[in-house]
């Protein structure tokens, strides 16, 4: 079962996770509404960012690369 768990998904390169997180400096991420942020699969914290993969990113700006 771990190893199942181990192998979801693909491993984020560097690129990619700044996207996720905001790029650089702390307290920057991508935010959109509640309803936006699950409707593309994401997860939607309290102070409005919006946690998911890079096809969540995709999926909320419309640009895909």
């Amino acid at each position: 079962m771990k190893n199942s768990i181990l192998n979801l998904g693909k491993a984020l390169n560097r690129k990619e996770q700044q996207q996720i997180s905001g790029g650089f400096g702390r307290g920057t991420c991508p935010q959109y509404s509640a309803q936006q942020c699950t409707s593309c699969g994401g997860f939607s914290l309290s102070n409005g960012c919006c946690l998911g993969t890079a096809e969540t990113h995709c999926c909320l700006t419309g640009t895909c690369e």
